[in-house]
């Protein structure tokens, strides 16, 4: 789940609220035309996507001690964040670095769920 979250966040941003303080509806037009629906299975996938690399890449002995590890990490997630079915999120490749860094810190801060999750 914090993988989903932060790709919610830095893809489709928060929701903003309206002045009473409610959530106000989604404007399509601000997610790239994604409704909620698709914003969410779009999200889903590309979170099984990165969370099967990182899950593979911290199994390996060593992993954050290893400079080249953790840069071919980096790499496979830009290659799957740049994959023809996620480039069409809205502002992915812009934003790509920060994503990446972001799963770098989820991935070293949840170490153990993550290697020890079945």
């Amino acid at each position: 789940m914090p993988f989903f979250r932060c790709f919610k966040r830095e893809i489709f941003g928060e929701p903003q609220p309206d002045v009473e303080g409610v959530a106000a509806e989604p404007d399509q037009a601000k997610y790239g035309g994604f409704s909620e629906e698709d914003q969410i299975s779009a999200l889903v996938a590309l979170t099984k996507d990165i969370y099967m690399a990182v899950e593979r890449e911290l199994k390996l002995a060593g992993f954050w001690e290893s400079i080249s590890a953790r840069k071919r990490l980096e790499q496979d997630v830009q290659k799957i964040l740049l994959q023809p079915e996620n480039k069409m999120l809205p502002g992915i490749f812009v934003k790509r670095k920060s994503i990446i860094s972001r799963v770098m810190e989820i991935a070293e801060k949840n170490h153990d769920t993550i290697i020890f999750a079945e």
